[in-house]
């Protein structure tokens, strides 16, 4: 079964917006009463990477290209690992400093599997738009995940930049193709 272009646009725009969510959860700033800035231990960043490994591996149901599949299911098992490893880190179950590097970690992991899915297909649909989205997670992550390991907290991170641009491009970019 193949969906239509329109089906495709409205799965990328929901996982744009979980991504969104990710984003204003994540990265908007948070100070706690001493006026120090803190860290997020609400469930939406979590909630959303698990919703969103679920819908990309939903992909590899449709998908009628093999290195789709095997692409998308690989983003999905970033994702969910991520998802449980932030949930595991924000209920408190493990309190460990390499926890603040999962999801620098999985941008820059996903990043990389867009361009891989290039790679593989270089002449296939929308392959510059992929270039694109992977190298603006790639850029996000690495920059977050050098906030992470200088140990520094910024107002708003410089990774919210290509993230955030990211996150629009995912949204926009199928609803123009199926338009």
């Amino acid at each position: 079964m193949i969906l239509p272009q329109i089906q495709i646009a409205r799965a990328h725009w929901i996982l744009g917006a979980l991504f969104l969510a990710i984003l204003l959860d994540e990265y908007l700033p948070r100070v706690g009463t001493a006026g120090r800035p803190v860290r997020s231990r609400s469930l939406v960043v979590p909630c959303a990477l698990i919703v969103g490994a679920v819908g990309v591996w939903a992909t590899v149901v449709f998908a009628d290209v093999v290195h789709d599949m095997l692409v998308h299911f690989l983003w999905g098992d970033i994702l969910f690992a991520a998802g449980a490893l932030e949930l595991a880190h924000r209920r408190g179950v493990y309190e460990r400093p390499w926890l603040d590097g999962v999801l620098p970690i999985a941008f820059l992991s996903c990043g990389l599997l867009f361009l891989v899915h290039v790679v593989i297909d270089p002449s296939g649909q929308g392959a510059r738009w992929h270039v694109l989205m992977g190298i603006l997670l790639i850029a996000g992550g690495t920059l977050d995940l050098a906030r992470v390991l200088r140990r520094r907290s910024p107002a708003i991170p410089v990774a919210l930049l290509p993230l955030a641009a990211f996150a629009l491009a995912l949204i926009a970019i199928p609803v123009a193709a199926a338009s």
